[in-house]
């Protein structure tokens, strides 16, 4: 392997153009796990180069985040080197690294309302990180309006954060980030929760800050990043494995520190490989095909177990079969003067697949939270399994809700000191289900190898399949999602699809809130919110 040029008619990566801003070398990071310790990452490598905007992906439960917590510095390494903008900071204490940390980077989360504080105005939160820093109130509050300034966002300036929609706290969440001017920004799966308008506000704010010059770490499942990265990589089993050019088809398979080379395991399920020599060159590397070919073990069957069908499902009693589960009858929802949607009728039966789609901050949450019986409607009725919620006072809505509603929230809501096992045995326990229906569940979402691990260890997409399992371990027939795969790698979205349209066959009906093509397609009815 000799090293990469760049050229026009060449999709091979380009050589480094500078000295880089992220260097980790041979990185392991181990979690305590139920059965003994689990290796986040095993020996990773990766090169950031001033200025270049980076794309991670990976599947659940790869390392993805763990990396992006390891070049912060929120992370220690066990073993391995992690130097960013010239600092070691395998070197560092935690005091040192959490002072390097609120000077030098900016991180911008999934769920932007985490790191923000909803009682203070915008100005006010994005002069936070600079506080935090040491500088005086006047000063950063000057530095935060011209940082909203600087992005177009001044309209903004006179708002609270709990008056924001979703985009405008992400685009508010990424002015906080950088209003201390960092060299390197991260964001881990940014517009995972946003609308197809709000994305694009998103990356168009992250394109100016690097246009600056400021390094970009994006980790995201999101096809609209491709157009946005200068690079691809891919992280399998805690290390760097492949690297591209978005929108170019070469792939290429990146050797570690140590030499080790990844092959993708969908390439090798049975297949013939030929055996390789290396032999060293001028130029770098040669690898040579020899005549003895080496057959490749199969995959491990817990990864790529197929989903059930619909008749191993247990089915819904015969007289729920093509009968209305759940009913909007002219709803009105809004707060204060404020409509969201108004005289909406919808009826969804056994079997149908339901999908709400519109920006951030349009009702789509709300409408959900409506047929839950967790919200009402400022007008109109809403019935689930032929009852009024309104009807109900909370204790009848909890026993109603127990049998008919099952709801995966945009937050996977998990009982964290439990394992996933035992998550789902509490809901198989609530919901007066079956426990035998836990192992199969699992099995079906990949979740199998994770059902001793506590949550709090779990990946964000891990998360969210063990609330979807425990929505599936339980009886009721309206399955309520908010969101279901916007943590999803592609292959486990398309897991995650495959296991409702089953559920759907055999009777169980889906309401959910998704921006996701591959979701959004298998809807039988689609309903626009925030549109003309």
């Amino acid at each position: 392997m000799s090293p990469a040029t760049t050229s026009p008619d060449t999709d091979r990566i380009p050589a480094v153009r500078s000295a880089p801003i992220v260097m980790v070398r041979d990185a392991f990071v181990a979690f305590e796990g139920a059965g003994g310790n689990v290796m986040a990452l095993r020996g990773a490598d990766l090169t950031v180069d001033a200025g270049e905007r980076l794309l991670v992906q990976g599947p659940n439960g790869s390392g993805k985040s763990t990396l992006l917590r390891v070049i912060t510095g929120e992370q220690a390494v066990a073993a391995g080197d992690v130097v960013v903008s010239g600092t070691a900071l395998h070197r560092m204490s935690t005091a040192a690294r959490r002072r390097w940390r609120a000077a030098s980077v900016g991180f911008i989360d999934q769920h932007a309302r985490r790191s923000l504080l909803p009682e203070r105005t915008v100005p006010e939160n994005v002069a936070l990180q600079l506080r935090i820093t040491g500088r005086s109130a006047s000063t950063a509050t000057a530095a935060a309006v011209q940082t909203l300034s600087e992005l177009g966002l001044e309209h903004l300036a006179g708002r609270r954060v709990a008056d924001l929609s979703g985009g405008e706290a992400q685009r508010v969440a990424i002015c906080a980030a950088v209003a201390h001017r960092p060299s390197l920004l991260l964001a881990d799966e940014p517009t995972g929760e946003l609308d197809e308008e709000s994305a694009h506000e998103v990356y168009r704010l992250l394109s100016e800050i690097a246009a600056g010059g400021t390094s970009l770490v994006l980790v995201s499942h999101d096809p609209r990043a491709d157009a946005f990265a200068d690079r691809g990589v891919r992280v399998r089993d805690g290390r760097i494995a492949e690297q591209w050019i978005p929108g170019r088809d070469v792939v290429e398979q990146v050797p570690d520190s140590r030499g080790w080379i990844r092959i993708p395991p969908e390439m090798l399920s049975g297949a013939v490989v030929p055996g390789m020599v290396a032999e060293p060159e001028p130029a770098g590397v040669r690898l040579t095909v020899t005549d003895r070919p080496v057959v490749a073990p199969p995959p491990i069957p817990a990864v790529d177990a197929p989903v059930a069908d619909p008749t191993e499902i247990a089915h819904l009693p015969a007289d729920l079969h093509g009968t209305v589960l759940l009913s909007y009858d002219a709803v009105t929802a809004g707060f204060g003067s404020r409509v969201l949607f108004d005289g909406l009728r919808l009826d969804i039966r056994s079997g149908d697949w339901t999908v709400v789609t519109g920006p951030s901050g349009s009702g789509k949450s709300t409408m959900l939270a409506i047929g839950a019986g967790l919200l009402d409607p400022v007008a109109g009725r809403v019935s689930t399994g032929g009852a009024d919620w309104s009807g109900m006072d909370r204790a009848a809505r909890a026993e109603h809700r127990r049998r008919w509603v099952t709801v995966a929230p945009q937050r996977a809501s998990l009982v964290e000191p439990l394992t996933v096992r035992e998550n789902l045995q509490l809901t198989a326990t609530v919901r007066s289900a079956g426990a035998d229906g836990i192992e199969r569940q699992a099995d079906r979402l990949a979740l199998t190898p994770l059902l001793d691990q506590p949550v709090h260890k779990l990946s964000g997409g891990e998360r969210q399949r063990v609330s979807l399992a425990r929505c599936l371990v339980s009886a009721a027939p309206v399955l309520i999602l908010d969101e279901p795969t916007s943590q999803q790698d592609e292959a486990s979205a398309d897991r995650v699809v495959r296991v409702l349209l089953a559920e759907t066959a055999a009777g169980r009906c889906v309401l959910a809130a998704s921006h996701d093509p591959r979701f959004v397609e298998r809807a039988r009815t689609r309903i626009a919110l925030g549109r003309p």
